[in-house]
Parts: C-alpha cells; structure tokens; sequence
C-alpha cells in the first residue's frame, strides 16, 4: 500500500477533517514528520486530483468513499468542524435531538462575531454562522460517527429557536417541531428564560408553553405552578407576537396573537 493510500484509508475512517487532522493522521500513520507544504503539495494535491478528497472550503475536506463519485454530505460533522469555538443551534439542534418536522439544506453554527464565517454551500447545503456571546451555558458535547460535537441542550433550543424564530424555519416549522422535543426540563427552562431578561421572550416562551401543553403529550407533565412563575414576570403594555401582525389579545400573556395562528399546529 503507497503512503497516499494509507493515508487516504484513514481520512476515510474520519469522513470530514481539517487540514491540522490531515497533518497529525499523516504523522501517525506514515510515521514520519513532514512540513505542512509537504504534505498539502503532495498528498493533498493528489488525493484531490485522484477524486479520494474534496474541498469543502479553505482547510476543509470530505473525503470520497472508493464506490461513489462525490462525498457523503454529513452536515453535522462539517458544521462542527468550521470553527472550533461553536454549538450547533436552532433547526440544526432541532434535528439533532430529533424532533424536526421537515428536513432543512441549512446548518447555523453558534459562535462569536469575532470569529464570523462568510456562509458558504456545499452540494446543496449552506452553512450559516449565528452570533452569540454565550458558547457554555447548556451547551452538550457528543459523540457523534467518532467525532465529538457541541449542540444546544433541548431547554436552550427551546428558548432560542422562539428567540429567533427565522432560524427554526419559520412559526409553523418551529411549532411543530417543538411540540414533538420530549424530555424538557420546564424548571430549567423558566430558569434560562429569565436570564435572558428580555420581556417579549417571556411573553412568547409562556404563550407557546401554554398552547403545546394543551396539545403535545412531551408537554402534560408541565405544571401549572411553572407557567404562573413565567405570567408573574410579565410586565408593560401589549405587544405583538409577530410584529404588525393584529390579532385578539392574550390578556394573560399580552400579547396580539394574529387571528389562525394556533392552527399552525393542526394536522401534526
């Protein structure tokens, strides 16, 4: 077996890698020490040209299994490897834990303005960077195909995915997909949620706490003792739920819903 070949059979065991993994796999596996150009001339170069490796982007590969023509996209495994101070967050969380309603070609990867990445496509699927200042509050780290990767607990993505609600795929999508997060601590999501201290939050994290425990068997178990510590710390005058979207007023949680939006939820 050549040296190309030995290290692309344990690039291929890795499926997605940096060039700083290319480096130590061909320390370990070659068994030599070679200059980082040495490496990227000549067994990078080749493994390109022989169709055993695609960029992804600049420090970026897939690697290309013997029987396909292109690499097996696992947007998980490259999300987590574009930075490496990151979560996966919103529907890219959802679909981790497993609860999204439809499947989504976008990836948001979590990570301080500081460390912003121009988003980029990759056979079909684009990979979008979200700014936060907080990477360690209820934040997982899993394994995942021999990788570990960092994801949002089920309670912080509950929370953000209503924070920002375009990236969870819109109302509907969001909606839906929540409904079907089971095993949520509602203690420690009234608990984040007040940490945020942002009052339309509140308003929204009660109003849809309330409309899924009505429907949702992941959410029976939520007390109603929960959703009156959430009602005492709103405050202020009415506010949209969607905004310039009128609708009757939710005296309880002040908030305009616009007239339909709970059907959003029909059919699931």
């Amino acid at each position: 077996m050549s040296k190309t070949d030995a290290l692309y059979k344990e690039i291929l065991r890795k499926k997605v890698v940096r060039f700083d993994d290319i480096v130590d796999l061909a320390g370990k596996t070659l068994e030599q020490s070679f200059d980082r150009s040495y490496i990227s001339n000549v067994y990078v170069q080749n493994l390109l040209k022989s169709n055993r490796l695609e960029r992804i982007r600049r420090g970026l590969y897939a690697a290309i299994p013997p029987t396909e023509s292109s690499p097996i996209v696992d947007k998980f495994l490259i999300a987590s490897k574009i930075r490496g101070n990151y979560y996966l967050g919103f529907h890219t969380a959802l679909e981790y834990h497993g609860c999204d309603y439809s499947a989504h070609n976008e990836a948001y990867i979590c990570v301080r303005p500081e460390r912003r990445f121009t988003p980029f496509i990759f056979h079909n699927h684009t990979f979008r960077p979200v700014f936060t200042s907080d990477l360690e509050t209820e934040i997982e780290e899993k394994e995942y195909r021999g990788h570990a990767i960092r994801v949002s607990g089920k309670e912080r993505t509950f929370i953000e995915c209503l924070d920002s609600v375009k990236y969870a795929g819109g109302w509907e999508e969001a909606l839906k997909s929540l409904e079907n997060l089971g095993g949520l601590d509602f203690k420690k999501i009234r608990d984040l949620l007040l940490q945020t201290d942002k009052q339309i939050l509140v308003r929204k994290t009660g109003f849809v706490l309330e409309l899924l425990k009505k429907g949702s068997v992941f959410y029976e178990h939520l007390h109603e003792s929960t959703l009156d510590e959430i009602e005492e710390e709103v405050r202020g005058v009415p506010t949209y739920l969607i905004r310039n979207r009128a609708g009757p007023l939710n005296t309880c949680w002040r908030l305009y819903i616009p007239e339909g939006f709970e059907e959003k939820l029909r059919g699931v």
